[in-house]
C-alpha cells in the first residue's frame, strides 16, 4: 500500500461547498419544474413538497454512493476521497451512507461541523468519520520536493583547462639545400625562422587602445580585515559566524537554518532577544506564534509557544506531545507534526 497523504481542510471545506451547490441547483430545478406544470396544466401546487421530498432523497442516496466509490462531484473536483482508515480501499455505500446520517445528526446542533477541529492528528478525522472508519485523503498527492543539497567549497572544482594544442613541426630546409659536393659540408636541417604562431588555447590580446574596465570595488581594500580604511578610520574587526542551533526541513521541502532563537508561526510578533519566521502554511495548521526553537549549554530545545494545534515530537516512531510553555529537547532526526505539517530535525547540538 502506497503512502498516504491526508486532504488539506480548505479541500475539505470546498468539496463540501461545491457539493451543496450542486444539490441545491438539483433541488431548484425541481422546484421550477413542479411552478411551470402548475402554471400551465392543471397539477396542484400542494405537489412541490411530494416531489421535492423525493428528489432530496433520490439525489442524496446518488451523492453517497459517489462518495463510497471514487468520491462526490465536489471531492473529484477538490482531488480527495474517503478511504478506509485501515487500508486504502474504498469506503462503500453502507459506510459512506452512515457517515452521512451521523453528520446530518451532529450538524444539527451546529458541533458536529467543527468536530474535524477536536482531532489533534494530522487526519482530522470528525466524530462522523471516527463511527464510520474512514479517512479523507488525496487521490494523487504531488511529490515533495527534495531539500535541496549545499556544497562546500572544498566540493566545487573548477573545470580542466584544454590541454595545449601540439606544436606545429619545424619547418625543414633540405628540400631547398643543392647538393653538396663531396667532401664539404651538408648544413643540418633547422627550424624556420621568425616567431610561431600561438597555440588555439591562447586568449586573443588585448587592443592596446582598449580601456580594460575595473573588476574590483573602489575601496576594496578597506573590506580586508585588519587593513585600514584609506581616510585613516580603524580597520574593521573580523566577523565570526554564530554556531548553528538547528537545521531544520518542512514537508514542502522549505528549509531553515536556525542560528539563535527563532519564533516560528503563521506570522509571529516582534520580541526582543528572538528572531521571528514566518512559514507559508496552505493548511492552518500553524498558529500566529506556534513555537519557539533555541539552544543551551545542554543542546537544542523547542517551546509549543500555546498554539492551537500543539507540537509533537516523533522520535524513533514513538510520539510525545509537548506541554505548553515547558522546553523539551530535540535530537537530529527527530519529527515534529503540528497538526496537518511536518518538520523534520536535520541537524541539532
Amino acid at each position: 500500500m502506497t503512502a498516504r497523504v491526508p486532504a488539506t481542510m480548505r479541500h475539505r471545506i470546498l468539496a463540501v461547498v461545491i457539493d451543496s451547490a450542486i444539490a441545491a441547483a438539483v433541488n431548484g430545478v425541481a422546484v421550477g419544474v413542479v411552478f411551470a406544470l402548475s402554471t400551465v396544466t392543471a397539477v396542484p401546487i400542494l405537489w412541490l413538497l411530494p416531489v421535492l421530498a423525493v428528489v432530496s432523497t433520490a439525489w442524496f442516496l446518488v451523492h453517497t454512493g459517489m462518495q463510497g466509490g471514487r468520491g462526490s462531484l465536489g471531492m473529484r473536483f477538490m482531488g480527495v476521497r474517503l478511504a478506509h482508515a485501515s487500508d486504502d480501499a474504498e469506503l462503500g455505500f453502507g459506510r459512506a451512507l452512515g457517515r452521512n446520517l451521523l453528520w446530518g445528526l451532529t450538524a444539527s446542533v451546529v458541533v458536529g461541523f467543527f468536530s474535524p477541529l477536536f482531532d489533534s492528528s494530522r487526519w482530522r478525522r470528525g466524530w462522523h468519520d471516527l463511527a464510520s472508519g474512514a479517512v479523507v485523503v488525496d487521490v494523487a498527492p504531488a511529490p515533495r520536493p527534495s531539500a535541496p543539497v549545499e556544497q562546500s567549497p572544498a566540493d566545487v572544482r573548477p573545470a580542466p583547462l584544454p590541454a595545449p594544442a601540439p606544436a606545429p613541426a619545424p619547418a625543414v630546409l633540405a628540400a631547398a639545400v643543392p647538393p653538396a659536393p663531396s667532401g664539404a659540408v651538408r648544413p643540418v636541417a633547422g627550424p624556420a625562422s621568425g616567431p610561431l604562431p600561438p597555440p588555439s588555447w591562447a586568449p586573443a590580446p588585448v587592443p592596446a587602445n582598449r580601456r580594460i574596465p575595473r573588476t574590483l570595488p573602489v575601496d576594496v581594500i578597506s573590506t580586508v580585515p585588519g587593513v585600514p580604511h584609506r581616510d585613516g578610520r580603524p580597520a574593521p574587526a573580523e566577523r565570526v559566524a554564530p554556531p548553528v542551533i538547528a537545521i531544520l526541513g518542512w514537508d514542502d521541502g522549505t528549509r531553515h537554518t536556525v542560528y539563535e532563537p527563532t519564533l516560528f508561526g503563521r506570522g509571529p510578533g516582534q520580541q526582543p532577544g528572538r528572531r521571528s519566521t514566518a512559514v507559508r502554511d496552505e493548511t492552518l495548521s500553524l498558529s500566529k506564534t506556534h513555537f519557539e526553537i533555541g539552544a543551551d549549554d545542554e543542546g537544542t530545545w523547542v517551546v509549543d509557544r500555546h498554539s492551537l494545534n500543539g507540537v509533537v515530537i516523533v522520535r524513533a516512531g514513538q510520539p510525545q506531545r509537548l506541554m505548553p510553555g515547558r522546553r523539551a529537547r530535540v535530537w537530529s532526526g527527530d519529527v515534529l507534526e503540528l497538526g496537518d505539517r511536518r518538520l523534520t530535525v536535520e541537524s541539532a547540538r
